[in-house]
């Protein structure tokens, strides 16, 4: 997982193919700094694809942050939730002004069912933002150490799942 400057892990970047393909077929949108793109909860009506700024990612527990993620130009965010026609899994809050592209889901469908390649690599990015989550769950119920870039959400969790 990369992490930016000042240590916040990146969401990966959509392959460029991926890229050309959805944005498009999508709705500009601006999103001013500080405003939300959703949040957790909201129905995943389709995916939002960053073209300029920076968004944060995040997942919070009874009012702990558990994780974050800093999304920017190529950054597909919603993905799993809009794949799998559930409600998003994050928060997520623009760090500075974003040009983004809004996908519904319906669209996004029709593209990858007419290119199976991009299938492949939509896949890819799921898997991907699917095993970071599940890495952090696993090392938030086992780690308690003081010094963990977690701490101290991580040692609050520990164990008790």
């Amino acid at each position: 997982m990369k992490r930016d400057s000042s240590g916040q892990h990146l969401l990966y970047a959509a392959d460029e193919k991926l890229v050309r393909a959805l944005e498009p077929a999508g709705q500009a949108i601006k999103v001013e700094r500080d405003a939300r793109v959703f949040s957790v909860g909201d129905a995943a009506r389709g995916v939002f694809l960053i073209l300029k700024g920076m968004a944060r990612a995040t997942l919070t527990d009874e009012g702990r942050e558990l994780m974050c993620r800093v999304a920017g130009p190529g950054s597909v965010l919603g993905l799993p939730s809009a794949l799998c026609s559930k409600h998003y899994q994050y928060d997520v809050r623009a760090l500075e002004p974003v040009e983004a592209v809004f996908l519904e889901t319906a669209a996004m469908n029709d593209i990858l069912r007419g290119h199976p390649d991009l299938c492949m690599r939509a896949m890819r990015m799921m898997c991907e933002e699917m095993d970071a989550l599940r890495q952090t769950r696993e090392h938030m119920n086992n780690c308690g150490q003081e010094t963990c870039a977690l701490f101290p959400q991580c040692s609050q969790r520990a164990g008790l799942d």
